[in-house]
C-alpha cells in the first residue's frame, strides 16, 4: 500500500500511469495521454463553502478571465456494478461506502483541465454520466459502463481520467446530476486571471463577494499538490488507497460519529505499543511513520516534548453532518498530541522541533489548517 503512496509523493501518480481501463471496462475510459499537465489556476476555499451565488459573481469580476465553483459532498454508496452488471461493491445494509463526490458546470470547468481530456469530460458530464479518477476506478474495480448506486439514485460511469482532472475526487458529475444525487455545497473556486497577479491580488478581487469574517485560503498556480478544497491534506481517495476503504453509517443519535463495518476494523486496525505514547490503536499502515517519529524524538532527547496524546482511531465525521467526509481518525491515520495545550481553533503552542520531526515522517500538521488544530497530526505522505 505504501508503494503506491510513494509514487504519489514523488509526483508519479498511479492515475497518470494508467493507460488501459480496468478489466471490467467496456470502452476506452481515458482521453489521449498527450498534454496531461493541468492548466495554471488560482485556487480558493473557505470553511463551510461559498455563497450560493458566488459562481455567477466571481466570473464577472474585473481581471477574471474564467472561473468555476466546484460543489462537493460525501455521498453514501449502497452498491457499485461493473460494465457487465456484476456487483463490484455491496456493503451489507445499513452500511454504505462514503464517496468523495464533486459536481461542476461542465461548460465552465473545461477551461481548467488539459485539452486532451476536455472533450471527453464535457461530453460525459453533459450526458448525465460520472467521470471517475483513475485511483477511484481501481478501488471500485469498475470502469466505463459501470454504475454507482446511492439508495434510490444511481449514475453510470462514462469516463475514467487521471486524478488531478477530477480534483482528486472519487467521482465528478454535472451540476444537474449532482443536485439529483445530493451534491449541493460549493466547496472551492478555480480562476484564471489576466496579467500576472499575486495571490493577494486575487484574494482582494474576490473578497467583496464573500462572507465577512470567514477565513479563506488562496493558492497561486502550482503552489499546492492537491488543487481542491482542503488543499493541504491528502484527499479521501488517497486515504483509501493507503489505508483501505470502509463501509459505515452515521449514528442517528450523534451525527458526529460513524458506525464502521466491524470486518474492516478487525482487518485494518491493530493495537501496538508506541514509544512516548503507550498503547495505541491505529491503522496498521500508520504505525511505521508514527513509531519512527516517536523513536526519533527519543533519540534526539526530545521525548519531553510529548506530554500527552488524545488517541489515534476515532470513528468520527469531519463535521457533524453525513455530507462531511470521514475524518482521518476514522481511518486510524491521525494522532492528537498535547491536546490540552493545543485546543481546536486556538493558536498552536507545539514546539517547532516536534512539528519538524513529525513532518519529516510524512505527517501533515493541523496547526497550519485554515482553522488551527494544533494537537492534530495526520497522514500526508509515506515516511522516508
Amino acid at each position: 500500500m505504501f508503494a503506491a503512496a510513494i509514487a504519489l509523493s514523488r509526483g508519479v501518480s498511479r492515475s497518470t500511469a494508467v493507460t488501459q481501463p480496468p478489466p471490467t471496462g467496456s470502452a476506452s475510459p481515458l482521453a489521449p495521454s498527450t498534454d496531461t499537465s493541468m492548466p495554471p489556476a488560482y485556487l480558493a476555499w473557505m470553511p463551510g463553502g461559498f455563497p450560493s451565488a458566488f459562481e455567477r459573481e466571481v466570473g464577472s469580476l474585473p481581471g477574471v478571465q474564467a472561473a468555476v465553483v466546484v460543489a462537493g459532498d460525501t455521498l453514501w454508496m449502497s452498491e457499485s456494478l461493473d460494465s457487465r452488471a456484476n456487483v463490484a461493491t455491496h456493503p451489507v445494509p445499513p452500511y454504505r461506502v462514503p464517496i468523495d463526490a464533486f459536481a461542476v458546470d461542465q461548460d465552465l470547468y473545461g477551461a481548467f483541465v488539459p485539452s486532451a481530456y476536455r472533450s471527453v469530460l464535457e461530453t460525459t458530464l453533459a450526458k448525465g454520466q460520472a467521470v471517475l479518477g483513475a485511483t477511484s476506478a481501481q478501488i471500485r474495480g469498475s470502469g466505463v459502463g459501470g454504475r454507482l448506486v446511492f439508495g434510490s439514485e444511481s449514475v453510470t460511469v462514462g469516463a475514467v481520467v487521471p486524478d488531478p482532472v477530477v480534483g482528486w475526487s472519487e467521482m465528478l458529475v454535472s451540476r444537474a446530476t449532482g443536485s439529483r444525487l445530493g451534491i449541493v455545497d460549493d466547496r472551492y473556486v478555480l480562476a484564471k486571471m489576466s496579467g500576472r497577479p499575486t495571490d493577494s491580488a486575487f484574494l482582494h478581487t474576490i473578497q467583496p463577494s464573500l462572507t465577512p469574517g470567514v477565513p479563506i485560503r488562496v493558492a497561486k498556480p502550482g503552489e499546492v499538490r492537491y488543487v481542491r478544497v482542503a488543499s493541504g491534506s491528502a484527499p479521501p481517495v488517497v486515504l483509501k488507497e493507503v489505508f483501505g476503504e470502509f463501509a459505515a453509517y452515521p449514528d442517528a443519535s450523534n451525527p458526529e460519529l460513524l458506525h464502521i463495518d466491524p470486518a474492516w476494523v478487525s482487518s485494518h486496525l491493530v493495537t501496538r505499543s508506541v514509544p512516548l505514547l503507550g498503547n495505541e490503536t491505529c491503522n496498521a499502515a500508520f504505525f511505521p511513520a508514527l513509531i519512527g517519529a516517536m523513536e526519533q524524538l527519543q533519540q534526539q532527547g526530545l521525548g519531553n516534548l510529548v506530554k500527552s496524546n488524545a488517541g489515534c482511531y476515532n470513528p468520527e465525521l469531519l463535521a457533524a453532518k453525513p455530507t462531511a467526509p470521514p475524518a482521518f481518525h476514522a481511518y486510524g491515520a491521525a494522532i492528537d498530541i498535547n491536546a490540552p495545550e493545543n485546543p481546536f481553533g486556538a493558536s498552536p503552542t507545539q514546539d517547532p522541533r516536534l512539528v519538524a520531526v513529525m513532518k519529516h515522517w510524512g505527517f501533515n500538521w493541523g496547526g497550519n489548517f485554515l482553522v488551527p488544530d494544533g494537537m492534530h497530526f495526520e497522514y500526508l505522505e509515506p515516511p522516508p
